[in-house]
């Protein structure tokens, strides 16, 4: 959007990345490595495996924070990593995080990862996630009520998934109904098959092809690794014509340094005239998924604590 061009300004400390950071910042890189689980003495934290429909074992990591009662509300959370990288250490801080400051079940998916897995396998990995999560079994298992809250949301390719199942979910008439989406650092169409209507409104993936992390470059490299039809739904969401009761919230972290920025931008638009409360917080000058890879920075606390704080609300009636 025309109008959201000044965000692109770089932040000074993400110029010529990473030679302005501030001595001695950690930088993480994107890597598919499972680790042992790190003991929180706050934190109820376990793995177990959802079978996929083909007989696969999708693992899943579980946060709840010791203490925090029965019958919690459930966040069903996907990583990043441009559907080929990514695992469940990726955002293992911030589930935690999240798990620690709400009385809150978080599950955190490691799906099946292209080139090896293609298009559809990690869509339809989380598909089978988030049914097993609806049903009883699930409710028994976890000690959730889905009529507490019932959360899906992911970063980068993650938040890509959200928006695709979420759609599935209501076209199926599912129960309990998805109560929020939290879509960080998302895409939601490819860009050669942006809508006409909303192609003025889509400006960043052109116009942002200089920053850390992601590019227009990158974005194709990935498509390409991936193998989705540019204009499937369960790629390109934004390609669904309604979005009207897919949920009661959603919020949206939003890079103003990031090709994507434009699509998230429009989808908050799109959802409050389809009816749902939204909330952004928009970081300008600084590049997309930042907070993954210098999570030391302050600005990166800062969006830890925002991220939290959203996840609170979407919980309030």
């Amino acid at each position: 959007m025309a109008e959201y061009r000044h965000l692109r300004k770089p932040h000074p400390q993400w110029l010529e990345f990473p030679k302005n950071l501030p001595p001695g910042t950690r930088i993480n890189r994107m890597s598919r490595e499972r680790k042992q689980i790190i003991p929180d003495p706050a934190l109820d934290i376990s793995e177990f495996d959802i079978k996929a429909r083909d007989g696969y074992d999708i693992r899943i990591r579980s946060y709840r924070r010791i203490g925090a009662g029965n019958k919690l509300p459930l966040f069903l959370y996907m990583h990043g990593g441009g559907f080929v990288t990514g695992s469940l250490e990726t955002d293992d801080p911030t589930c935690r995080a999240w798990a620690k400051s709400i009385d809150l079940h978080v599950l955190n998916v490691e799906y099946r990862l292209a080139p090896e897995h293609s298009f559809p396998f990690g869509f339809e990995d989380c598909w089978d996630v988030l049914s097993w999560t609806s049903t009883p079994e699930a409710a028994e298992k976890l000690d959730v009520d889905l009529t507490k809250g019932f959360l899906v949301g992911g970063t980068s390719a993650g938040g890509n998934f959200t928006a695709g199942l979420a759609q599935r979910y209501l076209s199926k008439q599912m129960s309990p109904p998805i109560t929020g989406l939290v879509l960080l650092a998302s895409s939601f169409c490819h860009p050669d098959v942006r809508p006409e209507r909303y192609r003025s409104q889509i400006l960043s993936v052109d116009e942002i092809d200089d920053a850390p992390g992601l590019t227009k470059a990158s974005i194709e490299y990935f498509w390409k690794k991936y193998g989705a039809p540019k204009d499937d739904i369960r790629y390109s969401p934004l390609l669904n014509d309604s979005w009207k009761g897919i949920a009661k919230k959603a919020y949206f972290s939003v890079c103003g340094w990031d090709p994507r920025r434009d699509e998230e931008l429009l989808l908050g638009k799109i959802l409050r005239e389809d009816g749902l409360e939204v909330k952004e917080d928009v970081y300008p000058g600084l590049p997309h998924g930042f907070w993954t890879t210098c999570p030391d920075l302050e600005v990166s606390r800062d969006w830890e604590k925002d991220v939290v704080g959203a996840v609170k609300w979407m919980l309030e009636p």
